[in-house]
């Protein structure tokens, strides 16, 4: 399959750099035309190609298809700056990070199991002169056994040039930057979207001060068992004894989930009691799907609030001890 040009480029064969300490992809999602990366001479954009539509050009691939057929597109990969830049350009798999649940991209080397192996690009490699874009074609195969609903990937250009930086510190460290343009495929079938959470679990900070309120963290998991993408809201809850509601945290709105996918969320909370049996709860929802809930019970325990009520309780048990002795005594004096 060509590749459209527009201006002259020069394909190359991808090579590989083993010089490197350490390699630093870093991958910006590109939501909207023309998104830009590097900086200094390296500059460039990657989006899907094509005339506007009613004056709007399209910032992401959004298609549609059935199990075995097959779609033909094009991505445009524009340099921005003034020096000839050299590109891979490749498919891949979009991902949720566990940490923080931000959408993230696999590198070329790593295995892909969707879209980046669905994705036939006419070229993998090649160098775009300063100021000129290149229209490179690809054709989409879904397979017959795919899944219904959304699939997830994009297509990524990685300079080849790689950027040393640490080295003030004494650490030699190779940087590359890729930018992806976001591809969301949905497959026909049923659509059952859902949501679950999990691990819920209360981390308790006492404070060093008697009776003075501590800090703590309610930490849980955010997981997608649908097949569709969805964006949920989390509101997490701690009550202690007898329901009394002692933290309503703010609602929580979540990263765009995919299938499949989970994210790690966690709130702080300043001013949990010193002493105390919580519950905390967290509810999540999104929308078009039911509602999910989990919660656990924690025994906040300050150690030093214990012993000073320990310490008052042997003083209040010795005063009585005392009490009771002398009203024996002057029992014993009485006729």
């Amino acid at each position: 399959m060509p590749v459209r040009s527009h201006g002259p480029f020069r394909p190359i064969r991808p090579t590989v750099s083993c010089a490197l300490l350490a390699l630093l992809l870093t991958l910006l999602v590109s939501p909207a035309p023309a998104s830009a990366a590097g900086s200094g001479p390296n500059a460039w954009s990657v989006r899907p190609a094509g005339a506007a539509t009613d004056g709007v050009r399209r910032g992401a691939f959004s298609l549609d298809a059935t199990p075995g057929s097959k779609i033909k597109d094009a991505v445009l990969v524009s340099n921005l700056s003034k020096v000839p830049i050299s590109f891979q350009v490749y498919g891949t798999d979009a991902y949720n990070t566990p940490r923080d649940g931000a959408l993230a991209y696999r590198e070329a080397g790593q295995a892909q199991q969707g879209i980046g192996r669905w994705v036939t690009l006419a070229t993998n490699a090649l160098v775009i002169p300063a100021g000129r874009s290149a229209e490179i074609p690809f054709t989409l195969t879904v397979p017959a056994d795919a899944t219904p609903g959304a699939h997830v990937g994009g297509i990524v250009a990685l300079d080849n040039a790689v950027e040393q930086a640490g080295r003030d510190n004494g650490v030699d460290l190779g940087i590359q930057r890729a930018i992806a343009v976001r591809m969301q495929l949905t497959v026909a079938g049923p659509l059952t979207p859902g949501v679950t959470v999990r691990d819920v679990r209360l981390t308790h900070r006492p404070s060093g001060v008697p009776f003075r309120s501590g800090s703590a963290t309610v930490r849980y998991t955010v997981v997608n068992t649908g097949n569709t993408v969805i964006q949920p809201t989390a509101r997490p809850r701690a009550t202690g004894l007898f329901g009394r509601t002692l933290k309503t945290f703010r609602t929580a709105r979540l990263p765009v989930l995919l299938p499949g996918q989970s994210t790690v969320m966690t709130a702080a909370w300043d001013g949990a009691p010193p002493l105390d049996f919580v519950h905390a709860s967290v509810r999540v929802s999104a929308q078009g799907v039911p509602e999910a809930s989990a919660e656990s019970g924690s025994v906040l325990l300050s150690w030093t609030t214990v012993a000073v009520l320990l310490a008052l309780s042997a003083l209040l048990a010795l005063a009585l001890s005392q009490v009771r002795r002398r009203r024996r005594a002057r029992l014993e004096e009485l006729p």
